[in-house]
C-alpha cells in the first residue's frame, strides 16, 4: 500500500539519528547527507542502515557524512517532496512509494505472477537494469531490496477468488494503480486508511484487506482473522538519492557507495525474510487461521488473473511484462 513506510512509524518507536562525523577532511570536501527511513532503529533493518551509513563514510575516505534518521514520521509522499527540495538527500521507499519514482516497478506487483523468492531473485537479476533506466531523472536508485510478500487477510475463510469477491476489500485510496486492477477483477473495494483498518474490521465495514504480515502483528489485528497462504505479490523497497547530491560525488565515490549498499541489501533481504516468517508464526499462535489452498485452488487464482490480463495489460509496461513472463517461463522449465 501507498503508506506502508508511513505505517511502520505508527507501529514502532521513533528513534533519533546518529551522526557519523568525518575526520581528517575539510568541510569543503565533505558531502553532508540526511538519510531518512521509516523503519525502526532497533531492528535488523535499522542496524543494517546504521552500518551502511558508517560504510559510506569509510568507502569514501570520509568524504561523505551521513545523518541517519530512523522511524521518520514522514509519509513516502513527504519523503519524495523533501528529496526534490533537497531538505533530505536519501530515503528508503517501498514499492508503493517507488511507483512515483519508477512507474515500471508496478510490473513486479502483478498479482500471482511471481510466486516465491527464488523466482523474484531470477526476475530481479534480469530486470534491475531496466528499472534503473526508468527512474525519473531527478533520482538515483542506490540499491533495490525486498520488503516481504503481500497476503490477503479476511474475517472468514478465503480459498478461491469468488470467496474474496463476496467480501468488502479494504484498500488504500492513494494506490490507484492497484485499485484499478482489483476493480477490473470485480472486487468490492472500500477505501480505507491503515490507521482506521482495525475499527472498520470491528464494525464489519470491511471484511478483508491485503498487507505484508509484519505490519499486522503490532496492531493486534490478527486475532480471529484468516490468511490466504498464497502470496499476492512481492513488495519491493529501494534506497534513493536525489541527483543533486549524486552529482556532488566523484565517480569513484558513486561506485563505492553503490557497491557497499548492494552488499547491505543482501543483509536487509535476509532480515525481512526472518521477520516475516516470525510474524506469521507469532500471529498463528495468537489466533490467526492459516488457509492453505490446494494446488487446484492455487491454479484457479492464477487462471482468474490470466483470463483478466487482456483487460489489464494497459496498466503495465507491455514490453517489461512480457520480458518478466519470459524469464519466469524459462526458469520454471529449467532452461
Amino acid at each position: 500500500m501507498k503508506k506502508i513506510a508511513a505505517a511502520l512509524l505508527i507501529l514502532f518507536f521513533v528513534s533519533f539519528g546518529s551522526v557519523f562525523a568525518q575526520r581528517g577532511t575539510s568541510n569543503s570536501q565533505v558531502t553532508n547527507i540526511r538519510f531518512v527511513s521509516g523503519l525502526p532503529r532497533n531492528s535488523d533493518w535499522g542496524r543494517a542502515l546504521d552500518r551502511l551509513a558508517s560504510d559510506w563514510a569509510r568507502v569514501t575516505n570520509n568524504q561523505v557524512s551521513v545523518t541517519m534518521t530512523h522511524g521518520s514520521q514522514m509519509s513516502e509522499t513527504q519523503m519524495l517532496t523533501s528529496l526534490r527540495s533537497n531538505s533530505i538527500q536519501v530515503a528508503v521507499f517501498t514499492s508503493a512509494g517507488m511507483f512515483d519514482i519508477c512507474p515500471a516497478v508496478m510490473n513486479l506487483s502483478v498479482p500471482f505472477m511471481i510466486r516465491n523468492n527464488a523466482e523474484l531473485d531470477v526476475v530481479l537479476n534480469d530486470v534491475k537494469p531496466v528499472l534503473d533506466s526508468r527512474v525519473r531523472e531527478e533520482f538515483v536508485v542506490i540499491t533495490w531490496s525486498k520488503a516481504g510478500w503481500i497476503y490477503v487477510f479476511s474475517n472468514q475463510a478465503v480459498f478461491l477468488p469468488n470467496d474474496l469477491r463476496r467480501l468488502r476489500l479494504a484498500t488504500s485510496p492513494e494506490l490507484e494503480s492497484m485499485n484499478t486492477v482489483f476493480r477490473r477483477l470485480n472486487y468490492n473495494l472500500v477505501p480505507t486508511d491503515l490507521t482506521n483498518l482495525g475499527t472498520r474490521l470491528a464494525s464489519n465495514m470491511v471484511s478483508a484487506f491485503y498487507l505484508i504480515p509484519t505490519l499486522i502483528t503490532p496492531l493486534n489485528l490478527h486475532r480471529g482473522l484468516h490468511m490466504l497462504d498464497l502470496p499476492l505479490c512481492p513488495a519491493m523497497g529501494a534506497i534513493v538519492m536525489n541527483r543533486v547530491t549524486w552529482n556532488q560525488l566523484s565517480a569513484a565515490n558513486q561506485q563505492a557507495i553503490v557497491r557497499v549498499s548492494q552488499q547491505t541489501a543482501v543483509e536487509f533481504d535476509n532480515a525481512m525474510a526472518r521477520t516475516e516468517s516470525n510474524a506469521i508464526s507469532t500471529m498463528e499462535r495468537g489466533g490467526l487461521v492459516i488457509n492453505r489452498p490446494t494446488q487446484a485452488q492455487q491454479d484457479t487464482w492464477r487462471a482468474d488473473m490470466n483470463n483478466a490480463m487482456p483487460s489489464l495489460i494497459d496498466l503495465y509496461d507491455r514490453d517489461l511484462f512480457n520480458r518478466i513472463n519470459g524469464v519466469l517461463e524459462r526458469y520454471r522449465s529449467g532452461r
